[in-house]
């Protein structure tokens, strides 16, 4: 019977377990700024956005640019986006839009991102200083006549955010008493039952099954999307930078369960042999003589 009630409650905390790892590691990336932070960071060096943002100040610069001077501007360009100072500039205006981003999330209006036709823009602002200075630095002919060039980076898809938000909002109520709930529920589980070998493998089995599903989730989820974004490389990078965190808790998760089956099936296997009834005594053959 505590064996039977046992698996029971780790059965309930398995279930639990993915939108607990979900709630805790989603949650805790896009609330906290810091953190938030440290997941957007690499993206100035993702291709994608280096890409667009060339692309903007190429079609900026249009023929105001002589035709003599252009692969120098071009590999100033080029040489801009891939420099510290593009780098500097894409965390300050991510640490200005968090709250916006967080506000999006929450389905509430937001102010320092902009909509434009059916996409969340990132407004990278005037780039022209930086520009003007590197160009300056490097020797490029009229540098100083470089017009004023604001450029931006599509996030995301309305549709999509709106798509998130019941989730995300769910997620956030969520996000302190539902890991709680599921390790209480995993731990009370195993403690409780009579046979802890055998709870110890559902259990496991149980987690890796979960969390494989919450792999598979996420990547259904990153594929609806980028489907409903005008820029699907851009909404690929942005989502990946904000669910990293949940994957990796995942997986790691997902080799504790692997663990677990394996502590299990060596614990069942010592408590069968111990509980196994001892051999007969051999009879000692008598011959007559």
């Amino acid at each position: 019977m505590r064996t039977t009630f046992g698996t029971i409650l780790v059965l309930l905390g398995c279930l639990l377990a993915a939108p607990a790892v979900a709630a805790y590691a989603l949650v805790g990336e896009v609330t906290d700024q810091q953190r938030y932070l440290d997941a957007v960071e690499p993206l100035a060096d993702d291709p994608a956005i280096q890409q667009s943002v060339a692309s903007q100040i190429d079609a900026a610069l249009g023929d105001k640019v002589p035709a003599s001077a252009k692969p120098l501007v071009d590999q100033s360009v080029d040489t801009f986006v891939k420099s510290a100072e593009f780098r500097q500039l894409w965390l300050s205006v991510n640490k200005e839009a968090h709250p916006e981003v967080l506000a999006m999330l929450r389905g509430e209006e937001s102010g320092s991102l902009s909509v434009q036709g059916d996409a969340i823009v990132l407004d990278l602002g005037d780039v022209t200083t930086q520009l003007r200075d590197r160009m300056t630095t490097e020797g490029v002919p009229f540098a100083a006549q470089i017009p004023q060039i604001n450029a931006n980076v599509e996030l995301i898809s309305r549709p999509a955010v709106r798509q998130l938000v019941p989730a995300f909002d769910l997620l956030e109520t969520l996000s302190v008493i539902l890991p709680i709930v599921a390790l209480a529920l995993l731990l009370g589980g195993v403690l409780i039952a009579a046979r802890k070998g055998r709870v110890l493998i559902v259990g496991g089995i149980g987690l890796v099954v979960m969390m494989l599903l919450l792999v598979l989730a996420a990547f259904l989820a990153r594929s609806q999307v980028t489907a409903r974004s005008p820029r699907p490389e851009l909404a690929g990078s942005f989502y990946d930078a904000l669910t990293s965190q949940v994957l990796t808790i995942a997986w790691i998760v997902c080799a504790v369960g692997g663990v677990a089956v394996i502590v299990g099936g060596i614990a069942a296997a010592a408590s069968s042999k111990r509980q196994a009834p001892p051999p007969p005594p051999r009879r000692r053959a008598h011959f007559s003589h």
